[in-house]
């Protein structure tokens, strides 16, 4: 009968490792890997640590994730991870830098009890750790992490809106408590059934506290910090803003006392601090249908110690309703945006940025501006990598429509919000038409009114970009036709406030207006500011006067005196207008113009060129230069109705001609990472075109040959390094599946070193796509002379090894490949049998490490193999090897380059006997002593500096001994 085995279906894949996200960051509120969903953090769980266990986030095959994440904040203070510095002892706590640290999980067997810990964080099955997405927050604490500058309206959550015309009470629209009770501490339910109003007494115990949810429950949990909270459930029939009072009286026993309000503010909190007795009063949004507002206090007692052990604060808690506003507009973003004044103010002030003082920046004038922006809901999200502080102010400006100036006459930096009532009437400015010099106008959106825009903005719960047009009606009727423009909104996270802001900019860009210039001699003028209000008088053109604003000011020169102003009809945006918003772009039928397309431009290898000129011709050519190269490009068909493209080269001199013509190739794209020896994977898109073994593939700077593809599961198979490259690892990019007819050439035969520009250029039967200034750069390398790669390179008889255990030579082989032979038939992949070499061809080959340099090389080597002396390589080191062909002085094109750890053997013996003596092999430094007994099977022992033991007659032994 035959025993039973088991074979290895798969591997489960682990690491340590840290993720870097930026500066300070006060909160991680959810991560998605491979857009599987959000993981979301308990809002309520304050750790630095998410714990993750999702084992089949990917399916059954992928396996998922697992593991902990330990989050560092960036604080000014923040220790090394105690994880990463168990390998890196010295490595810093990278005070003000966020980061993340993935490692093992713990977990503990239901039935044994024991622990266990992960080697590493989950990957999945598929040895590669998937994109992930991270959503962070930093809104209440600045970069340097002090609080946030005026924090009450630093978030910005939801934007309301309801006038004193939906005023009524509270008894009108509402039905009772959560069944006529209120749930109290401890949670039982009191019998107080009076609607609204409540009074009670109770004692806070030290270290202990209480959770409270909507569904009417409270636990008691441990706490640092006592809370204890009174939750009132309101049920309104509609959405409701209610104004609610709460007292709070606590005992002199209190050494510290904070008190919190829970529920979804519509108004920052009034505190009124009269200690012992606390009165707060604030507006709170309660959706239709349910609601609650609780009220906690977080107190520590002085000392005083009662009967039982435990410190008591005694306290006393009322609250009333007053009146309450029906919502007219409500909407609830689902997540905190930062109010944009303060993003400008930190940009303005912030250490990382322009450094401004804090004493330069008009206080009251921003916190005007918050208050407004806060009001009307117009947060942002961002993550930026790298742009200027100018770049970036201006951008937010542009979302909140606003401006940025520096006073001249307080030298204060100003926001200018531009709305309808932000100065008053006051703060106008006047001129009288006699002082005004040198006018001239223009109309502003005279030749094409724009009367549709085309809003792009971040939907930040399908996390991607989204569309939607806003149109003017009126002037589309009386134009007959729609103009449209584009307007971006990246940092709007809904679509809310792109639509806001798009109305603004539309009706601008609708409305003609007056925009022009003036100067005048009038002193008064030169304590004017940018973006302030001029009532600007000029009968010749209108009665009476404009509303401009100043968009530019000049003072003169010292010796003139004369203020010149650029100016701009201010638009009103208050006033309605007849718009529509369509979601969905509307279908366009008509031809699109000449588009972009996707393509690669790369000099010529060797097989290219004989195919195009015949191997005759070929080899002549290069026999007369054998330093020219050609430059040659292929093309996807980037649109339904576009016929060719066209390449344009420069010629090396800087003016672009065309030099070629080609067809379209197929493209697909790469859908999932590849190593060196990948030769099915998934790709998305479709073949168009029938593809056989003639085909060849572009992928980044790797050629391959085509094989097959499968339309339904979109596995592509090829044959990887194929011609003068060699395989490599790919993340992503597009395959371009080619043959010759796909391919142009620029005939000029250019030198060695030369750079040359060139453009594709797509055409329709309406025209040919414009040239632009500059194009992609190649750089001639005479790739067509170049002796190609060696192939199938081992070491140690191992592909692409990634740890090597050195107990003796290392044996590096290959295979050949021949540039000249290789020129008809199927292409060889890199893992083919090898060929006869090219004549003349020798083999080089170089050995390194990052810390010593290299430390063997090795020229004119005409075999297929070369043996590394183990002396050469240095223990537990990361090691790079290169090889590569040469013929005439010339290297291959690309060289086989990889990089391995040398992983030194511990203690490796082999020992045989014949019942009179032992023989055998081990290291230099073993110590073997054996005594024979042939009556013994086997009997080693070793005592820490030698082995001894017993065999019988011609027994084998193999001992590894493992430090």
């Amino acid at each position: 009968m035959g025993g039973s085995s088991s074979q290895v279906v798969g591997y489960r894949y682990y690491a340590k490792f840290a993720a870097f996200i930026g500066n300070r960051i006060e909160k991680l509120l959810a991560i998605n890997f491979d857009n599987r969903g959000w993981l979301v953090k308990d809002k309520g769980d304050a750790s630095p640590h998410l714990e993750i266990s999702k084992l089949s986030l990917y399916g059954e095959n992928e396996g998922g994730v697992s593991g902990n994440i330990d989050i560092h904040f960036g604080t000014p203070d923040q220790e090394p991870n105690e994880v990463y510095q168990q390998y890196l002892p010295l490595v810093s706590g990278y005070p003000y830098q966020s980061y993340l640290v993935f490692r093992g999980l713990t977990s503990t067997n239901p039935l044994t009890g024991k622990q266990t810990t992960a080697p590493g964080f989950y990957l999945g099955n598929s040895g590669y750790m998937k994109e992930m997405l991270l959503w962070v927050q930093r809104i209440h604490v600045r970069n340097d992490g002090r609080e946030q500058w005026y924090d009450e309206k630093a978030e910005i959550g939801y934007y309301f809106k309801f006038t004193e015309a939906n005023k009524f009470l509270y008894t009108q629209k509402f039905t009772s408590l959560l069944d006529g009770k209120v749930v109290t501490p401890g949670g039982e339910k009191s019998t107080e059934t009076t609607p609204f109003e409540y009074t009670g007494s109770y004692a806070a115990a030290d270290r202990r506290g209480l959770a409270w949810s909507i569904g009417g429950t409270l636990e008691s949990v441990e706490s640092n910090d006592p809370v204890d909270s009174h939750l009132f459930y309101l049920i309104p029939q509609i959405g409701v803003v209610a104004h609610i009072e709460f007292s709070i009286n606590t005992s002199t026993l209190a050494e510290e006392v904070e008190y919190e309000v829970i529920g979804t503010l519509a108004k920052p909190l009034v505190i009124s601090q009269q200690y012992p007795q606390t009165l707060i009063s604030a507006y709170f949004i309660i959706p239709k249908g349910r609601g609650y507002v609780a009220v906690g206090i977080k107190a520590r007692s002085n000392g005083i110690v009662f009967e039982n052990g435990s410190p008591r604060i005694g306290a006393n808690i009322s609250a009333r309703m007053f009146e309450c506003y029906v919502f007219e507009q409500y909407v609830d973003f689902g997540a905190g945006d930062i109010n944009p004044i303060h993003k400008i103010r930190e940009i303005l002030t912030g250490d990382t940025a322009m450094g401004k003082p804090e004493s330069d920046v008009n206080d009251e004038n921003f916190i005007k501006a918050a208050d407004r922006i806060y009001d009307e809901g117009l947060g942002i999200s961002w993550a930026i990598d790298e742009k200027s502080c100018i770049e970036a102010i201006e951008e937010l400006c542009y979302h909140i429509e606003a401006g940025i100036r520096v006073n001249r006459q307080t030298g204060l930096y100003e926001m200018v919000l531009f709305r309808d009532d932000w100065f008053s009437e006051d703060e106008i400015h006047d001129i009288a038409e006699n002082k005004i010099k040198d006018l001239s106008l223009e109309v502003m959106n005279s030749d094409d009114i724009v009367n549709q825009l085309n809003v792009t903005y971040y939907d930040r719960e399908r996390i991607k970009n989204s569309t939607f047009s806003v149109y003017e009606n009126g002037s589309i009727l009386t134009m007959g036709h729609a103009n449209a423009e584009s307007a971006e909104f990246p940092y709007f996270m809904n679509m809310r406030n792109a639509e806001v802001v798009a109305n603004w900019k539309l009706k601008q860009f609708s409305t003609p207006a007056w925009s022009g210039s003036f100067s005048t001699g009038w002193k008064e003028a030169r304590k004017w500011n940018r973006y302030d209000l001029i009532r600007l008088p000029w009968s010749k053109k209108w009665n009476g006067t404009i509303l401009a604003r100043i968009m530019k000011i000049n003072l003169g020169n010292g010796t003139d005196n004369t203020v010149t102003i650029d100016f701009e009809e201010v638009i009103p945006y208050s006033g309605e207008m007849n718009t529509s918003i369509v979601v969905d772009a509307p279908i366009d039928s008509t031809p699109q113009p000449p588009q972009s397309s996707d393509n690669a431009i790369f000099e010529a290898p060797y097989y290219l060129t004989v195919l195009r000129a015949g191997q005759t011709n070929a080899d002549l050519e290069l026999s007369n230069n054998p330093d020219i190269g050609y430059v040659a490009a292929i093309a996807a068909k980037p649109q339904s109705n576009s016929l060719n493209a066209l390449l344009y080269t420069d010629g090396g001199v800087g003016e672009f001609e065309q030099v070629s013509r080609l067809d379209y190739c197929d493209i697909l794209q790469l859908d999932q990472p590849i190593a060196e020896t990948s030769s099915s994977f998934t790709v998305t898109g479709s073949l168009t075109q029938v593809a056989n073994s003639n085909n060849l593939i572009l992928l980044n700077d790797e050629l391959m040959g085509f094989v097959s593809f499968d339309d339904e599961t979109k596995v592509l198979t090829v044959k990887r390094g194929v011609l003068d490259t060699v395989p490599k690892k790919h993340s992503s990019g597009s395959l371009f599946v080619f043959d010759l007819p796909d391919v142009a050439f620029d005939s000029t035969q250019y030198a060695q070193s030369e750079v040359v520009e060139a453009q594709v250029l797509t055409t329709t039967p309406s025209g040919i796509q414009s040239l632009s200034g500059t194009g992609v750069p190649v750089e001639i390398k005479s790739r067509a002379i170049r002796p190609y790669p060696p192939a199938n390179v081992k070491i140690n008889n191992v592909l692409w090894p990634e740890t090597l255990l050195v107990s003796s030579d290392l044996v590096v082989s290959w295979v050949h490949r021949n540039r000249i032979q290789q020129t008809g038939g199927v292409s060889l992949g890199f893992y083919d049998a090898g060929i006869a070499a090219e004549l003349g061809v020798t083999y080089s080959l170089e050995l390194s490490t990052l810390q010593d340099g290299v430390l063997l090389s090795a020229d004119n080597i005409n075999a297929d193999n070369y043996v590394i002396p183990e002396a050469t390589i240095l223990p537990n080191k990361a090691h790079k090897l290169k090889l590569w062909s040469v013929r005439d002085d010339y290297d291959s094109y690309q060289i086989y380059e990889h990089s391995f750890f040398a992983e030194s053997a511990s203690l490796i013996l082999t020992a045989t006997t014949n019942g009179e003596k032992v023989e055998g092999n081990t290291v230099p430094t073993a110590n073997i002593s054996v005594n024979v007994d042939t009556s013994l099977k086997a009997n080693m022992q070793f005592d820490g500096s030698k082995i001894t033991g017993k065999a019988s007659a011609n027994s084998v032994i193999t001992i590894e001994v493992e430090e």
